[in-house]
């Protein structure tokens, strides 16, 4: 069964083997690593974390039907949060610091992150590195 992107929820899934590679790399990943992934999808970019081993990996989907599809894929091997991260206090998701990874959906994306921005703390840093990906416009305004 092919699931095809929600537009009214922004989705776009990756599918290129080469580029969710190069995404997973730059997150040095190891067996001491805690992982979320933002908007997970079809779990393309999951699956392959999992191969680095990380000590624990959560996702957050809000669309009710990928996130039944992610558990029947992954079972007991991810925690899934069916949240709409915009709700979601991210700190309640480990005590350790995450790599944060997302493929964020385009109509929420710049508020995801100026959300992050704006509640950080230096004392409580939720995460050691966000791995973040925008669609070119939004990145765009972003670097403006």
């Amino acid at each position: 069964m092919k699931i095809l992107p929600k537009k009214s929820l922004g989705q776009n899934f990756i599918l290129d083997r080469n580029i969710i590679n190069q995404i997973v790399e730059l997150g040095n990943l190891n067996n001491e690593s805690f992982v979320v992934e933002i908007g997970p999808g079809t779990g393309n970019l999951t699956n392959e974390i999992l191969k680095k081993n990380p000590k624990k990996i959560y996702l957050v989907e809000k669309d009710n039907e990928l996130s039944n599809t992610l558990k029947e894929k992954f079972g007991k091997k991810v925690t899934i949060f069916n949240k709409d991260i915009l709700k979601l206090n991210e700190k309640s998701l480990s005590k350790e610091k995450l790599i944060v990874f997302g493929n964020l959906p385009y109509n929420i994306s710049t508020e995801i992150l100026c959300n992050w921005i704006l509640k950080l703390n230096s004392d409580h840093f939720w995460f050691n590195e966000l791995i973040l990906m925008f669609q070119k416009e939004v990145a765009d305004r972003i670097v403006s």
